[in-house]
């Protein structure tokens, strides 16, 4: 079914006349249990590739989804960036040279986490 519906979805898009950037490859492949690999590839630059893995919960549809990948593109200043990244229980995690750092931990929080440990 998901097929299908992928199969119908990609049809439409195709079958929409295209501005800009053409596809110069793409792939999708499922298997039975969810996990997914999916990459594309423009004439643009623009780039992306994603695999996806289904870890089964306990019980009949729990569980949780893995995706990583990473994704190119060519910014206004015709730099080419790149950012890879991980999602799943810890959320969207990217990383990229050109991505802000946060901050490092000020020495004050790791004081009162030690002192206080039930407020975090």
């Amino acid at each position: 079914m998901k097929t299908i519906v992928f199969a119908a979805l990609l049809a439409v898009a195709v079958a929409i006349p295209q501005q800009g950037a053409r596809i110069i490859s793409q792939r999708f492949d499922m298997d039975q249990q969810g996990n997914y690999e999916y990459g594309y590839q423009q004439d643009d630059g623009t780039a992306a590739e994603q695999v996806g893995r289904v870890q089964r919960g306990p019980e009949p549809e729990t569980g949780s989804l893995t995706q990583q990948g990473s994704y190119t593109y060519v910014g206004d200043d015709g730099v080419t960036y790149t950012v890879a990244y991980i999602a799943d229980q810890g959320g969207f995690q990217p990383q990229a040279s050109h991505l802000p750092v946060a901050p490092a931990q000020l020495p004050e929080y790791d004081q009162l986490r030690q002192q206080y440990p039930q407020l975090f």
